[in-house]
């Protein structure tokens, strides 16, 4: 589940982009968005960083204001932090694919999505890039919150092996069991419960515990071993 970071104590930097809600500030109340969960882009290139509110497409909702205007603060190293920030690396993305795994490099995000973490992870390491996972719960339609995630994050996996009398879906009458450590064991239990009910499937789920990160727990997918 993608963890809203709404009151907590946020640190950002010039570049990043984040959804937050506007504050109350009297240019936030003219240009109506105060107290509006919007994305805001922290610029680079001025004399010091400015908020740039972010509409569709991620084009400028009007011109920069302040960090203070929009509800961030600086603290005396300089640190850009709020505690009105909801979800950090936060992009316009129409297409991308929720609950998925995007790989990144310098260049930017590559198309694709892994329904995986694994496979992600492998692609990462080998073109150098960074994986970073897709959701789009508490973004604004058409942004998606791509939190980055360890290469080195814990993976744990979880098998079933489950027999029904009905190929599309599962019913009340059916059979699964869930004990076991490799592939082979629960497809030769999915074989077993074929024969026996008509239909069956083995399945691994993957399950991310990534304790350095921003979201400690993610379902890194699930892969269908055998199914008949």
């Amino acid at each position: 589940m993608p963890v809203s970071l709404l009151g907590r104590r946020t640190t950002v930097k010039a570049g990043d982009t984040v959804l937050m809600r506007i504050g109350y500030s009297e240019v936030a109340v003219h240009m109506r968005v105060a107290g509006k969960l919007m994305p805001v882009r922290i610029t680079t290139g001025g004399r010091y960083p400015m908020a740039q509110i972010l509409g569709d497409y991620a084009h400028p909702f009007g011109g920069a204001i302040t960090l203070g205007e929009a509800g961030l603060y600086t603290d005396s190293e300089g640190t850009i932090y709020s505690d009105a920030i909801v979800a950090t690396h936060v992009a316009w993305a129409p297409t991308a694919t929720p609950g998925g795994f995007y790989v990144f490099t310098d260049e930017g995000r590559v198309p694709n999505a892994f329904p995986l973490f694994e496979e992600a992870r492998d692609d990462a390491r080998r073109i150098g890039g960074e994986v970073r996972h897709a959701d789009n719960r508490y973004t604004p339609p058409f942004w998606t919150r791509f939190t980055p995630v360890s290469l080195d994050a814990k993976v744990t996996r979880r098998y079933e092996a489950q027999g029904r009398n009905d190929e599309s879906r599962a019913t009340l009458t059916s059979e699964k069991y869930t004990d076991f450590t490799t592939d082979e064991q629960a497809i030769d239990a999915a074989m077993q419960l074929a024969a026996g009910w008509g239909h069956a499937q083995a399945a691994r789920d993957a399950h991310v515990l990534d304790d350095t990160g921003i979201e400690p727990y993610l379902f890194g997918g699930r892969k269908i071993l055998w199914k008949g």
